[in-house]
């Protein structure tokens, strides 16, 4: 298979990648993200749904004394869908690779630190917030692809 033909292919498949990981991460919205641990003797635990768990963690960055708390992991979380937007805009101009690598490297920070904020508060994720994390994880796989093949790029033009 020539080099070109593989491009072709990695190229299309990186592409298919991050559309079924935007269909994946949208639809996980609609779906229940998490919920609170059961403890005896108390009701059923609240669930959350992905859209909610977004909306109130993009409204409460707007209070300083969430800052001040652990729940600022939380509001870090909420930030991640901001910056799923910020990183498919760079992806329409090729050139901004490296802005487009600082935010997914930020969206991997970031969802480390919801899931340091699931075990302080104690929440369990639901089947949202994983199909959430992989459509995120499928629409950023590019980059590690993207430098994985820039990397075989140059090692076969050095070879010739």
């Amino acid at each position: 298979m020539s080099l070109s033909a593989r491009s072709k292919t990695s190229s299309r498949a990186v592409l298919l990648c991050r559309v079924v990981g935007f269909c994946v991460y949208v639809g996980a919205f609609f779906l229940p993200a998490c919920r609170q641990v059961a403890a005896p003797g108390t009701g059923v635990p609240d669930v959350y749904r992905g859209a909610f768990c977004a909306w109130v963690t993009l409204v409460n960055s707007l209070s300083p004394e969430i800052w001040h708390s652990k729940d600022f992991l939380a509001i870090l979380s909420g930030w991640i869908n901001p910056l799923i937007a910020l990183y498919l805009i760079f992806l329409v101009a090729p050139k901004l690779v490296w802005p487009r690598r600082i935010a997914a490297s930020l969206i991997a920070l970031f969802i480390a630190g919801t899931w340091v904020y699931f075990y302080l508060v104690p929440l369990v994720p639901l089947v949202g917030h994983v199909l959430w994390i992989a459509g995120i994880l499928l629409l950023l796989a590019g980059e590690v692809c993207g430098s994985a093949k820039a990397g075989s790029a140059k090692a076969s033009s050095a070879a010739v």
